[in-house]
């Protein structure tokens, strides 16, 4: 299980099956969201996976709706074909904080994983058309001042929610920008406003629990590799890393890739004009 759900388990006790899927489902207790998927995929930065048997037992013996305690150690289903208990007090620990990396932002232009990324052609594959207006915010994602709140606030507005699914387009290429930005440095008011713009009311709950563990440090076992790789990777693994995360979901691992992308550009661009400007 990921070493994030520890801290969120320690605090929980009721909830419910909020989401189910082929291969796993979510768990809302409170606000906070805990996937549980299959043993031998990539954990979610809020996940833990359990036996394909296991897992398929209780997709086939839950609904959405029905109750779920967390007690002892144990999340306990309570569905119409009786109590189904998950145990993960033995559950090894996987690390999905975001890593330090040796690379610094001078040497991000330069890096092969930057460089593989250029030559990917995004805007057939992300989920939301970069039309004329998406295109000045994509801009303003690259450009503007990161400590400006309204700025940031009209940015993050324009993206968040926007796309279909379970998480919209625009959610994931915030994360995966917010991703890229903190791999080399602090950018708390963009932070800040992210975690008051990206609320419930204005997309899904699962892409506000992504966005929620990634705020506190944490990200999808995916990512995790993802960003590593920045450190001077081999060709061979940088492409098939990039296509594990392409492959994930409808559009959302090519939209959070983009805006990865996006955010190391950013780091780029804020790098050159930092050396133009006169001393």
């Amino acid at each position: 299980m990921s070493n994030l759900l520890p801290l969120y388990l320690k605090n929980l006790g009721l909830g419910k099956v909020h989401s189910k899927f082929n291969n796993g489902l979510n768990i809302q207790i409170h606000d906070s969201l805990i996937y549980i998927g299959r043993l031998g995929t990539p954990l979610a930065a809020f996940g833990l996976n359990i036996a394909e048997e296991k897992l398929k037992h209780v997709l086939n013996s839950v609904r959405i709706g029905d109750l779920v305690v967390n007690k002892g150690d144990k999340l306990i289903f309570y569905s119409g074909y009786g109590a189904i208990t998950i145990c993960y007090k033995d559950l090894a620990e996987i690390d999905l904080k975001v890593p330090e990396l040796k690379c610094s932002v001078k040497e991000i232009a330069h890096s092969r994983l930057y460089k593989y990324l250029e030559t990917i052609e995004f805007e057939k594959y992300i989920g939301i058309d970069l039309d004329e207006k998406t295109s000045k915010y994509v801009e303003l994602l690259l450009h503007s001042d990161k400590a400006d709140r309204n700025v940031n606030s009209m940015i993050i507005s324009f993206f968040a929610g926007r796309g279909k699914g379970l998480t919209p387009s625009g959610d994931d290429i915030l994360i995966g920008f917010t991703l890229a930005l903190m791999l080399f440095g602090q950018f708390n008011i963009w932070k800040k406003v992210l975690a008051m713009e990206v609320t419930g009311d204005k997309t899904t709950l699962v892409s506000v629990a992504y966005l929620s563990a990634l705020l506190a440090g944490y990200a999808s076992e995916y990512f995790i590799r993802l960003a590593k790789l920045i450190d001077d990777a081999e060709r061979e693994a940088i492409e098939k890393t990039i296509n594990e995360v392409r492959s994930f979901g409808h559009t959302s691992g090519n939209d959070t890739l983009f805006g990865f992308f996006l955010g190391l550009k950013f780091l780029i661009n804020q790098g050159k004009e930092q050396c133009e400007q006169p001393n």
